[in-house]
């Protein structure tokens, strides 16, 4: 029997720890398959893998079912050397005839729901990993959620510098403003760059940032490391690398692992604030919303002037309101200082 188990490539760099996820096996037991032929699909840290046969044979047994998960080096299946590649036998009358037989007849309550369904999208590959990490994190993490207004104006100011001293090519948002900003904050608040294990909470000592970033299949964030080590057009750079890469698939399961902060951002939407899920094991998460012109008091006078709303989510059993509390209002004041941004 040859063992049948996920490719040591799909693990490299991979986090102790971490486990797979079969998604669905596209052979049966007792089935006859070809040398590298692709019998499961497999999800690797929110990467899609094929499982593939090392030799023609037989599966003799499948040992880990669909929706099961494993770790590195665990046998999936078995694999029986002793039929060679080529399709399983089979009795083509009988097979028409159970094939006629399991013909489902057709009622108008099935008819009707047909009718009315125009797309369907399967828990599957990275809409099936985000599902199943959303449902996690929600189950397990009590979320309470605080919301601050900034004044981003000097940001602005300083991002209009900034892109002049850069020249054409480079895109300059508020939101790598607010990567440099959190970096630095949490240099000084450091129970919210941290994560939540069985025994306690594991204050990290590098600040590595998540980037939450939209593709056609769901939500993939990508990991920015060291990224208080990073001034802001550095942080702008490969924050645009990592999002083009994230899109065109070219990220494997080390670019989503190893962040001890996320920041969610709505800022294209109109969406005014939000409040993101938390990315467990992680303590916290950043809902960053749509740069709004509002009214704001400076000195005696009433000004237009850009604002926006972030949202903090934290998980209440790793820190308290108050230092939640202490860490937004000092994220707050750097956005609107703009110091060392």
């Amino acid at each position: 029997m040859i063992p049948i188990r996920l490719q040591d490539d799909a693990w490299r760099e991979v986090e102790e720890g971490t486990e797979a996820l079969v998604e669905r096996w596209l052979v049966g037991e007792g089935e006859a398959v070809d040398s590298g032929q692709p019998v499961a699909d497999v999800v690797l840290a929110k990467t899609d893998f094929e499982l593939l046969a090392p030799a023609a044979g037989r599966i003799e047994k499948i040992l880990i079912h669909e929706e099961e998960t494993f770790a590195r080096g665990v046998d999936l299946a078995l694999l029986n050397e002793e039929v060679q590649g080529g399709a399983s036998p089979t009795n083509n009358s009988t097979a028409s005839v159970e094939a006629d037989d399991a013909v489902p007849v057709s009622s108008p309550q099935s008819a009707h729901k047909q009718s009315c369904t125009s797309l369907f999208v399967p828990f599957a590959g990275i809409r099936g990993a985000v599902a199943r990490n959303m449902t996690s994190s929600w189950q397990t993490a009590p979320q309470v959620t605080l919301m601050a207004e900034a004044d981003v104006s000097l940001c602005e100011d300083r991002r209009k510098d900034l892109k002049n001293a850069a020249g054409a090519g480079v895109t300059l948002s508020i939101t790598h403003f607010i990567l440099r900003a959190v970096a630095l904050t949490l240099k000084d608040h450091p129970r919210l760059n941290a994560r939540v294990t069985s025994s306690g909470v594991e204050v990290a000592s590098d600040i590595h940032l998540g980037l939450a970033v939209n593709v056609e299949e769901g939500l993939l964030v990508p990991v920015i490391r060291y990224a208080d080590r990073k001034p802001t057009l550095e942080l702008a750079i490969e924050a645009k690398a990592l999002a083009e890469a994230a899109r065109a698939k070219r990220l494997g399961p080390s670019d989503f692992q190893g962040a001890t902060f996320t920041i969610s951002t709505l800022g294209t939407t109109r969406v005014e604030w939000f409040t993101p899920i938390i990315n467990i094991p992680q303590v916290a998460i950043l809902g960053v919303g749509m740069v709004q012109r509002r009214p704001v008091i400076r000195g005696n006078d009433i000004v237009a002037a850009p604002t926006l709303k972030l949202s903090l989510v934290f998980d209440h059993r790793a820190v308290d309101g108050y230092p939640a509390g202490l860490f937004l209002t000092a994220l707050c004041e750097r956005l609107e200082s703009a110091e060392d941004l």
